[in-house]
Order: structure tokens, then sequence, then C-alpha cells
């Protein structure tokens, strides 16, 4: 909507969007991984999107709220668990 479409417009093609993802099944309900994913708070889905982008496990990673994005731990070429911080 804030990119000048119409709400029917914006809502339906964020759901076209969350099926094609396998969040949603055709007739708007959620999916397993849908209820997965929506029980995740903002960090979790954060660190999921950026292991899947970049590899690794999710204690490599730490969230920043501010950006809302997650970003490997590193250190001397090495990546870190958060908790050796």
């Amino acid at each position: 909507m804030d990119k000048g479409r119409e709400d029917a417009d914006a809502e339906a093609l964020s759901k076209n969007i969350l099926i094609k993802r396998g969040h949603l099944n055709s007739d708007g309900t959620a999916t397993a991984e849908g209820h997965r994913r929506g029980n995740m708070t903002a960090s979790e889905r954060a660190i999921d999107r950026a292991v899947k982008r970049s590899g690794g496990i999710s204690d490599y990673y730490e969230y920043n709220p501010k950006t809302n994005y997650a970003s490997k731990l590193t250190g001397k070429g090495v990546w870190k668990k958060k908790e050796n911080l």
C-alpha cells in the first residue's frame, strides 16, 4: 500500500507471495510452515532468513532490532557462537 497500490491489490499480492512460499494454502489458511513462522519472533525470522541466505547455524548470527537484520558473528576469519563472546 505504501507504493500506491489499492488495499485489495496489496492484499492479493501479499497472499500470492505467501502461497508461493508455502506459508498459506490457496484458500487463505495457514500451512504448517505458516504456523511455525507465525509463532517466531522478529529476531528468529531474521536469523532464519540469514541462515538460509548465508548458511551456517543460527548460533552464529546476531539480530539487530533497528535494522531487522541478522548478521554473522565473526572473529579472525572464524565464526563465533553467541555464547562464546
